[in-house]
């Protein structure tokens, strides 16, 4: 049986970096998902904590239908959050 120590710390550190961005993905995901408050009907956006690493996965859904998720640590997350938040906002 093959077995690998991982640091927990510096994975996820590298995870919350990954796309090369000097913000922080996790913090700008929390931001703009709080600061989007005038939502079209049936809209809604949640941001989940559930990566051990403290990566997010944000989901945008209209009337229960799932529009659009990701993760924070996708490739141009932040990007096309912006760009999905500005379809459902009034």
């Amino acid at each position: 049986m093959n077995t690998q120590n991982v640091n927990v710390k510096t994975a996820g550190e590298e995870t919350a970096g990954r796309c090369g961005e000097e913000q922080n993905p996790v913090s700008v995901a929390r931001e703009w998902v709080a600061q989007a408050t005038s939502l079209k009907a049936g809209v809604t956006v949640t941001l989940s904590d559930v990566s051990r690493y403290g990566d997010v996965q944000v989901e945008i859904r209209t009337n229960g239908t799932l529009n659009w998720r990701a993760w924070s640590f996708e490739p141009d997350f932040l990007f096309e959050l912006k760009r999905n938040l500005q379809y459902v906002q009034l």
